[in-house]
């Protein structure tokens, strides 16, 4: 091939001639690095997060087969027939380690609770004017919990019969039987989610007894005995918390039947894991509590 004597091959001529195909090659070319170089990252990313995932899937499941040590510890503790072994039942903390993890627990006897089925509404009264609310109002409330627990009749002249549930534009009735856990007082009618979680400590539905323990009462409860006096309060869980720092024992050595509330938290990376449960001690070595709640 020849070229006129001010014609370089390598500028416009050759360009002239070029390909007109050899660009898009270029661009697709260029577009597949690119691509492949998004599919890269992504597949990075990808893994980074299955990696996480998979870490925090791991660091519940071990919290959780601690909690559940925890737990089984505890049960052991409140029914250990060595009077100084034994674990306080007042909703004392302690800490107990396990494979190099501390868990919080607390135990909270049922006992120190006031029952909502077997309190009589004078009872469950006090409950309320414990919290501070108004004579009316707290008058009120506990007819209407008594009412939700027996069976149908007149009524008492506060309470909430079935006519004034449907008046309300509610779906449903009272039960007219036990209350089958403390949350479905929730149901009563006029009681506030806000009211729910102030009384919540003071309540339960397993000690199955009109009274309740006052050495072992929960803050709520003892609310009940002193509710002009907060300071006496105090001075008794002030009390609780020394004895408790001074490994003294719980009072008794509970009996088959007893329940109680086991509380356990841990820490792990950042996050805090919980479980909630409530047993009822057996009396049988092989099988020594089973759970009537787990949370």
């Amino acid at each position: 091939m020849t070229y006129a004597a001010d014609c370089h091959p390598c500028r416009r001529c050759w360009s002239a001639r070029a390909s007109p195909q050899s660009g898009w090659a270029l661009v697709s070319v260029l577009w597949a690095l690119t691509a492949i170089a998004l599919l890269a990252a992504a597949a990075q990313s990808l893994t980074a997060t299955s990696y996480d995932a998979e870490r925090r899937a791991l660091d519940a499941a071990q919290a959780q087969s601690v909690l559940d040590a925890a737990v089984t510890r505890a049960v052991l503790g409140i029914s250990d027939r060595r009077p100084r072994a034994r674990w306080r039942v007042d909703g004392t903390a302690r800490m107990f380690v396990f494979r190099d993890a501390a868990v919080r627990i607390l135990v909270q006897d049922e006992l120190g609770r006031v029952d909502l089925n077997a309190a009589s509404a004078a009872t469950i009264r006090q409950v309320f004017l414990g919290q501070g609310l108004e004579l009316d109002a707290a008058t009120r409330l506990s007819d209407r919990i008594a009412d939700w627990r027996e069976a149908p009749g007149p009524g008492r002249l506060n309470g909430g019969s079935d006519a004034d549930y449907k008046a309300a534009g509610l779906a449903y009735v009272p039960r007219h039987g036990a209350f089958q856990t403390v949350e479905e007082l929730r149901l009563v009618l006029g009681m506030t989610a806000s009211l729910f979680a102030k009384v919540r400590g003071a309540l339960t539905v397993y000690s199955h007894r009109p009274t309740f323990d006052p050495a072992v009462a929960t803050p709520q409860a003892l609310a009940v005995l002193y509710p002009d006096d907060p300071e006496k309060i105090a001075q008794i869980l002030r009390a609780r918390a020394e004895a408790g720092a001074n490994d003294l024992a719980g009072p008794i050595l509970p009996a088959p039947g007893h329940a109680f509330t086991i509380e356990a938290e841990i820490a792990r990376r950042g996050r805090t894991y919980r479980r909630c449960a409530v047993i009822e001690l057996t009396g049988d070595a092989q099988r020594p509590f089973f759970a009537l709640a787990w949370q």
